[in-house]
C-alpha cells in the first residue's frame, strides 16, 4: 500500500520546534512518510542557518525555498511571500503530496495554503482558531488560513469553537492540544550545572531571566524603544539574563542592536542566535522568570512552572494559564511584575501548579493518527458553510 507523503512547512527555527513532534509522529506511522519544505529564516545566518538543524534531525528535506530579504520593512515581507508561493506551485508540482501541514500565522503559512488548494492538496492547519486582540496582522493569516484549511488540528476547546464560528463542519476540527507541550516530555532533563556549563556561562547556580522579545507588525517602527524599556529594567534588576535573538518580522534589527549594546555595557547578559532543543527546553527549566512576548510563554511556559512576563500587546488576549503577567511599556510596571514573579509566593505557588488549556503533550501522535485514518476524496476537498 503506497504511503500517504506528508509534507511540513517551515520558514523559521520556532515553527519548526512546534512541528518537529507531529513531524516525528507522522515518521512513525507506517501509513505515512513525512517529507519538509523548508524557506524564510532557515535559510540565512543572519538567524542561526537552523535548516542545519533539520537536517541534523535527520528529516527528507523536497524543497529550500530562498524567500528572506535583506530587508526590516514591511515590503520586504510581503515580496518574500512572493517568492515563496512561485517556489512551492514548482514543489507540489513536482511532489504531489496527499497533504500539507502548516503552523499558525506566519506568512509561509499564507502563502503555502494559496499554493496547496490551487494544486488540490488537502491543507492541514495546526492552531487554527487561536486568537489575541494585539492588533497584529496574524489574526488575519491565521483566520484566512482557516478558511482555506480542510483538516483543523486546533489547540484548545475555545479555538475549535471559533472555527466553528468561521462556519466550519464539526467532523474537520480535531482538538489534539499545543505540540510545543510535547518536546517538554521528550527532552532529557539537564542540571543547573550542566546546563551553565552547555551554555558556557559563570553563573554559578544565581537566578536569571530568559529574554525573548519579538518585533509586532502593530508598532514594529517602536520596536527599538519598547526593548530599550525591557533592558533598562533588566540591567536595573541585577538578574542574569539569557537574551535569545528575535525572528525576521519587521522591527527585528532594531532590537538586535539593542541587545548587543545591552550585553555590551552589561556583563550578566549573555546573547545567544540559536541553541539547540535540549540547551533551550533547559534553559526554561531552569530560568527564574521569561520576559518578552513569545508564544512560548503562552503554550509551553505554564507546563514547566515558568512565570511570564508578558510585554506590550504581542499575545494580548490569548488563552493563557496562570504564569502570565500582561504588563504594557512602562518600567515601573515592568519592573513591578518581575518582582511579583520573583518574591510573591502565592502567586509562585499558583504557577506551579503547572495548569494549562493548551494539552497533555501527545499532541504529535494524535494528529499522526487523523492523517494515516481521515478518508480521502470529494467530502475532504469540497467545503460548504455551515451556518448554525
Amino acid at each position: 500500500m503506497r504511503r500517504r507523503l506528508v509534507h511540513f512547512l517551515t520558514g523559521i527555527r520556532s515553527e519548526y520546534d512546534i512541528l518537529a513532534p507531529i513531524i516525528e509522529g507522522v515518521s512513525k506511522r507506517p501509513e505515512l512518510e513525512a517529507a519538509i519544505i523548508v524557506t524564510g529564516a532557515h535559510l540565512t545566518g543572519l538567524h542561526g542557518h537552523s535548516v542545519h538543524q533539520i537536517r541534523a534531525d535527520g528529516h527528507r528535506i523536497v524543497g529550500e525555498v530562498d524567500s528572506l530579504l535583506a530587508s526590516d520593512g514591511l515590503s520586504g515581507r510581503v515580496k518574500g511571500m512572493a517568492l515563496q508561493l512561485t517556489g512551492m506551485t514548482d514543489i507540489f508540482a513536482r511532489e504531489q503530496p496527499d497533504f500539507l501541514v502548516v503552523m499558525g500565522d506566519r506568512e509561509e503559512v499564507m502563502t503555502g495554503a494559496i499554493a496547496a488548494v490551487y494544486h488540490r492538496v488537502p491543507l492541514v492547519h495546526v492552531g487554527g482558531g487561536d486568537h489575541a486582540d494585539d492588533g497584529n496582522v496574524d489574526n488575519v493569516i491565521r483566520h484566512a488560513v482557516s478558511k482555506m484549511a480542510h483538516i483543523h488540528m486546533a489547540t484548545t476547546q475555545l479555538s475549535a469553537k471559533r472555527l466553528r464560528a468561521l462556519g466550519e463542519e464539526e467532523w474537520r476540527i480535531h482538538v489534539t492540544g499545543a505540540s510545543g507541550l510535547d518536546r517538554l516530555l521528550s527532552v532529557a532533563r539537564m542540571s543547573r550545572e550542566e546546563l551553565d556549563e552547555a551554555l558556557r556561562v559563570d553563573w554559578a547556580g544565581a537566578p536569571y531571566a530568559v529574554l525573548l522579545f519579538h518585533p509586532t507588525i502593530t508598532d514594529f517602527s517602536q520596536a527599538g524603544e519598547h526593548i530599550k524599556a525591557v533592558t533598562s529594567v533588566l540591567e536595573r534588576s541585577g538578574l542574569n539574563v539569557a537574551a535569545m535573538a528575535p525572528n525576521s518580522d519587521p522591527g527585528n534589527q532594531a532590537i538586535t542592536s539593542e541587545i548587543a549594546a545591552f550585553a555590551a555595557r552589561c556583563p550578566r547578559v549573555k546573547v545567544f542566535d540559536h541553541l539547540d532543543r535540549k540547551n533551550f527546553v533547559n534553559l526554561l527549566r531552569h530560568a527564574a522568570l521569561m520576559i518578552g512576548n513569545s508564544s512560548a510563554g503562552i503554550l509551553e511556559a505554564p507546563s514547566l512552572g515558568l512565570p511570564v512576563v508578558n510585554v506590550g500587546i504581542r499575545q494580548r488576549g490569548r488563552e493563557c494559564g496562570d504564569n502570565v503577567i500582561f504588563t504594557g511599556y512602562d518600567q515601573n510596571e515592568i519592573s513591578a511584575a518581575i518582582d511579583k514573579t520573583i518574591h510573591d509566593q502565592g502567586f509562585r505557588r499558583l504557577v506551579s501548579q503547572r495548569r494549562t488549556p493548551y494539552g497533555d503533550g501527545r499532541t504529535g501522535a494524535r494528529i499522526a493518527a487523523i492523517l494515516a485514518e481521515i478518508e480521502q476524496g470529494p467530502k475532504l476537498m469540497n467545503k460548504p458553510f455551515i451556518l448554525e
